[in-house]
């Protein structure tokens, strides 16, 4: 582990002391049915770290990034959090009105996290390649799409390499994010 990357960690072991930090040496989290590298809610964050360095590091920084949205824009960061718990109800086979509605405001939420992660990481000069990054965070934020014809979890979109290798090297616009051309869309069926 390089010394930036070792600062960082300090640095986010005490900014976020609030909350229960867990490492827990997996590949992978299981919560109920669904599978992650990690999550934060208003308690705790967790990331598994049985897998390279530069992978669950920019999960970490991704999940501090949702903290800082709590902290930072709670009102603006309570409905799109309410609106991932329609999603899931959705998945889970109950009816929910406007899912519609609620995927869209999932994509914003999941949008600034991502634009947050990508000037945290420069920032910090993690050893992440930014540029596949921004592709497997547009690839992710797409994902949500393709959740949505199907009503179920988009699993593939930044782990398949054929999807988000064909994503641009730079965050998508939020508008393009909610309102992807089929091009962008179109990996995903492949």
């Amino acid at each position: 582990m390089d010394q930036a990357t070792i600062n960082f960690l300090g640095r986010a072991i005490l900014k976020y002391r609030k909350y229960k930090l867990t490492f827990v040496p997996q590949k992978y989290l299981v919560t109920g049915k669904a599978t992650s590298v990690g999550w934060a809610d208003d308690k705790e964050l967790r990331i598994a770290t049985k897998r390279p360095l530069s992978t669950w590091l920019d999960v970490f920084v991704h999940e501090t990034c949702h903290l800082d949205q709590q902290a930072q824009r709670p009102k603006w960061h309570k409905p799109r959090e309410d609106a991932l718990g329609h999603l899931d109800n959705w998945l889970a086979g109950k009816r929910v009105d406007y899912v519609d509605k609620y995927i869209r405001l999932v994509i914003e939420l999941e949008w600034d996290c991502e634009m947050r992660s990508v000037r945290k990481l420069a920032r910090n000069k993690l050893p992440v390649d930014l540029k596949q990054y921004a592709q497997m965070a547009n690839a992710y934020i797409l994902g949500y799409h393709w959740t949505f014809n199907n009503r179920k979890w988009c699993k593939k979109s930044y782990e398949t390499t054929r999807i988000w290798s064909q994503m641009p090297e730079k965050i998508i616009p939020l508008k393009t994010a909610l309102f992807p051309s089929a091009k962008l869309t179109d990996p995903y069926y492949d």
